[in-house]
């Protein structure tokens, strides 16, 4: 199976962050990294990047760091919605949706190394098994942010 995309397999563990750049209110900060590394908590420029590339490898944002129309719809949701819009694209993307819908069906937590098998299943691009993992960390802490806000949805409806 063949995972290919315009943008690079993100490397990006704070889904958190993604959410704080797809809902910046003037589009133009998108273009300014130093104002965006402060609003993330104080990151680098290289690591406001990698959450830019995250954001543009899952649709949000185009290659000219623009709001995509997507980016534009989910942006224009209230925080369930957009939380239940963002996990759907997430889970819709292979590597992602293969780990959440296992751990779901098998009811067992995936560890860096499965995912990194899984990975290897995928014409990635990847140089060197320190992408591998740094990637497959992505694909952990992302799942996890979906499982954490649903347990949390769960816990504030009872």
């Amino acid at each position: 199976m063949v995972e290919r995309t315009e943008f690079p397999f993100p490397q990006a563990d704070d889904f958190d962050k993604i959410v704080t750049i797809l809902n910046v209110e003037d589009e133009n900060k998108l273009n300014d990294k130093k104002s965006l590394g402060m609003l993330l908590g104080d990151v680098t420029e290289r690591q406001v990047q990698y959450y830019i590339s995250a954001c543009q490898y899952l649709g949000l944002v185009s290659a000219d760091k623009k709001y995509t129309d997507l980016g534009d719809k989910i942006r224009s949701l209230g925080e369930d919605q957009q939380f239940v819009q963002l996990a759907r694209l997430v889970i819709s993307k292979d590597i992602f949706g293969t780990v959440y819908f296992s751990e779901k069906s098998l009811g067992c937590k995936y560890s860096r190394e499965d995912i990194i098998e899984i990975m290897h299943d995928h014409d990635l691009g990847f140089e060197s098994d320190e992408m591998f993992k740094r990637r497959a960390q992505t694909v952990l802490k992302w799942v996890e942010w979906i499982n954490d806000k649903f347990d949390q949805d769960l816990k504030n409806d009872k």
